[in-house]
């Protein structure tokens, strides 16, 4: 199952920094969506207040037309609670750039954690999903294996793994690629691949991947200074891009490799 998700007017501000400035989005469900654009334009932001992990300062976002941060009470909007946001978080899974597997359990224990812990799933199930989704990965002879015996690409199959072990609605990767050797990249992206063809979860992807977003998403959004600068379907964006800011990331990124 997959959700929608629409944001209106969404601002971030850190301090002084004004991250994010009025995002308007519309994502529907079960689309792939890539998000490109340099450094510190706001893309990983975006991915922090979908997973709850920030507040915006100001705007909405929904999920299947579900307010994430606030409620109706007595005819008003209101600070949603806690188990609001748990549950509107539980739709939503996210895999990060950095791996923040357990060291001390094994891959198959790792998969297994949320499943137990968040869904209150008996050992027995969560184990038999666990096996299920990390052989899903290529990883199903590494069940017993500790991350230190992991190679990069292997630990972020675990990290897959364990986020689509929640079955989520919803999956955000936030420049999964990017610590891994260049070598171990395809893996990782064919995983992705295979994860979009599906078709059965909303996916958004920050990634530096310009031949994967190109290829593997229905549509690319350009972010530059916390604004989306474009938004086009991915071959029209990458093949005739609208707006000058994007031509000369694109170019940049091209004269780069």
């Amino acid at each position: 199952m997959s959700a929608s998700i629409r944001l209106r007017n969404v601002h971030k501000r850190y301090g002084k920094l004004h991250v994010l400035r009025g995002i308007d989005l519309d994502v529907e469900a079960g689309q792939t969506v890539s998000i490109i654009g340099p450094s510190g334009s706001g893309k990983s932001t975006l991915l922090r207040l979908l997973m709850t992990l920030d507040e915006p300062d100001e705007g909405s976002i929904e999920i299947d037309g579900e307010s994430m941060w606030t409620v109706q009470r007595n005819g008003a909007d209101k600070p949603a609670d806690a188990a609001h946001l748990s549950r509107v978080r539980g739709r939503i899974g996210m895999v990060f750039q950095h791996f923040n597997l357990f060291p001390h359990m094994t891959a198959l224990e790792n998969v297994m954690e949320a499943p137990r812990h968040v869904l209150k799933l008996g050992r027995d199930e969560a184990r038999e999903r666990a096996r299920d989704y990390l052989e899903m990965v290529g990883l199903g002879e590494k069940l017993d294996a500790h991350p230190g015996h992991l190679s990069g690409g292997q630990k972020q199959r675990v990290g897959i793994a364990r986020a689509l072990a929640m079955r989520p609605d919803i999956m955000l990767f936030d420049e999964v690629t990017s610590a891994l050797d260049p070598e171990l990249v395809g893996g990782i992206l064919q995983i992705m691949r295979d994860l979009a063809a599906q078709r059965t979860m909303t996916m958004l992807i920050v990634t530096h991947q310009m031949s994967f977003a190109e290829r593997s998403s229905d549509r690319t959004l350009f972010f530059d200074q916390g604004n989306i600068v474009e938004d086009a379907p991915s071959e029209q964006l990458f093949r005739a891009p609208a707006h000058e800011r994007t031509q000369q990331f694109l170019q940049a990124v091209i004269e780069g490799t």
